[in-house]
C-alpha cells in the first residue's frame, strides 16, 4: 500500500524535554482562550496587510479549533502542517473561481449537465419546502442560528451560492452537482426522474448545498467534528422526513454519507448534540468531560497531516463520542508519524494508513 506523502513537517529539533507522543494527552483545551487569540492571529496574518485581501480579517468559527490546534501543535511540540489553510488567502481567493468552474459535475445519467454558474440557481416549492422542513428540524433539536440561513436562492446565481461555503477560498464547496443521481440504483434513478423531473432533482441539489453550507456557517469550533455532528442531524433528518429514497443505494444499501455507519453507533440527547454544534470545545466539556476535547482536535489534525484517512478519523472520534479513551491509539499514531518525520521507522511496525477521502455529503 502507498503511504501518502506528509503534510506534517518539522522546521527544527524538537522542544527539549518534549515527545511528539506526549500529545495524547496534552492539555489544549485548558488554554482554549489563548490558542484561539493566537489562531485568530495567525488568521489576520495570512490575510495580510488590513484591506489588501478579498477575504473576511475575521476567522470563521467553523475553522478557528483547526487553527488553535494548528498554532498549539506548532509552538508546544515543533510540528506544523502545510497545506492550503496555511498559505496567504489573497492567491486563494483570485485561484477560487477558476478552480470551482472546473469542478462542477452534472449527473449524466439522467441528462443534467453540470451548472453554468453565472445562471440563477434553482427555485421551486420543493426547494422551499425542504428548507422550512430543515429549519424545523433544527429548532426541535435547540440548534440556533441566525435567521438569513436557510433561505431559498431568490434570483441569486450559483456562483454567489458556492462563494458562501465555509471553505472559500481555499476550496470550492464539497457538493458541485447532483452527483447523489449518479450513486443510487438505476431503478431508482428512474423512479426518481419520473417523480421528480430533472427540475425537481436541481431542487434537491440547491437544499442539499444550501443545507450542508448554511449549517456549517452556523457552527463553531473544530471542523472534522463540525461535519460528524452536521451528519448525525441530517440522517435524523433523513429518517424522519423519510428523504433517504435519493441519499441512499437501494440495489446495495450503501448509505451516501460516509459518516453513517459510525455515527449509529452515537447516542446523543437534544441537549448534548445543541451544545455540540454551537461551540465543540464547549459541548465536548459538557458532554463528553475533561481530556475529551484534546483527543478529538488531535484525531482530526492528524487527519489534516495525511498520516490517517477520513474513516480513521471517523472511528476515532465515534469512539470518543461514545465515552471511550482513545489515548493508547493516538499514542500510537503519533509515534508513526514521529517515525515518518524522522525517516527512522521501527524494525517491524507499519506506518502505512488506510485511504479514505473526506467528508461527504
Amino acid at each position: 500500500m502507498s503511504v501518502p506523502a506528509l503534510r506534517a513537517r518539522r522546521d527544527g529539533p524538537p522542544p527539549r524535554g518534549r515527545h511528539l507522543r506526549e500529545a495524547a494527552g496534552a492539555p489544549f483545551a485548558d488554554d482554549l482562550a489563548a490558542w484561539r487569540a493566537r489562531a485568530a492571529d495567525d488568521w489576520r496574518e495570512l490575510c495580510g496587510p488590513p484591506g489588501t485581501s478579498p477575504v473576511s480579517p475575521v476567522i470563521p468559527g467553523y475553522l478557528l479549533d483547526r487553527y488553535a490546534f494548528r498554532a498549539f501543535m506548532r509552538r508546544r511540540y515543533g510540528v506544523r502542517t502545510a497545506d492550503r489553510f496555511s498559505r496567504p488567502l489573497a492567491p486563494r481567493a483570485v485561484d477560487w473561481e477558476a478552480l470551482t468552474r472546473t469542478r462542477l459535475r452534472g449527473a449524466p445519467g439522467v441528462g443534467i449537465p453540470p451548472v453554468r454558474p453565472d445562471d440563477q440557481a434553482t427555485d421551486t416549492p420543493l426547494v422551499h419546502d425542504l428548507l422550512s422542513r430543515w429549519r424545523g428540524h433544527l429548532a426541535d433539536r435547540g440548534i440556533r442560528h441566525d435567521s438569513g440561513l436557510f433561505q431559498p436562492p431568490a434570483g441569486r446565481s450559483w456562483l454567489d451560492l458556492y462563494r458562501d461555503s465555509v471553505l472559500y477560498p481555499f476550496y470550492p464547496p464539497a457538493i458541485l452537482g447532483p452527483t447523489f443521481m449518479e450513486r443510487v440504483g438505476v431503478r431508482q434513478r428512474e423512479e426518481i426522474l419520473a417523480s421528480r423531473g430533472t427540475r425537481g432533482i436541481m431542487g434537491l441539489y440547491v437544499f442539499l448545498l444550501t443545507s450542508h453550507e448554511d449549517t456549517h456557517r452556523a457552527q463553531r469550533g473544530e471542523p472534522l467534528l463540525c461535519e460528524y455532528l452536521l451528519a448525525m442531524v441530517w440522517c435524523a433528518f433523513l429518517d424522519e422526513h423519510d428523504q433517504w429514497y435519493w441519499q441512499r443505494n437501494d440495489d446495495t444499501g450503501a448509505s451516501l454519507n460516509a459518516e453513517e455507519p459510525f455515527l449509529r453507533r452515537v447516542h446523543l440527547d437534544s441537549a448534548a448534540l445543541a451544545a455540540l454544534f454551537h461551540d465543540t470545545a464547549a459541548g465536548s466539556a459538557q458532554v463528553l468531560g475533561p481530556g475529551a476535547y484534546d483527543q478529538l482536535c488531535l484525531a482530526a489534525w492528524l487527519f489534516d497531516t495525511r498520516l490517517i484517512g477520513y474513516r480513521d478519523y471517523l472511528e476515532l472520534a465515534t469512539r470518543r463520542l461514545c465515552g471511550q479513551d482513545t489515548t493508547l491509539s493516538l499514542t500510537g499514531l503519533l509515534d508513526q508519524l514521529d517515525d515518518r518525520l524522522t525517516a527512522v521507522p521501527h524494525p517491524g511496525r507499519a506506518v502505512g494508513t488506510t485511504s479514505g477521502e473526506g467528508p461527504s455529503r
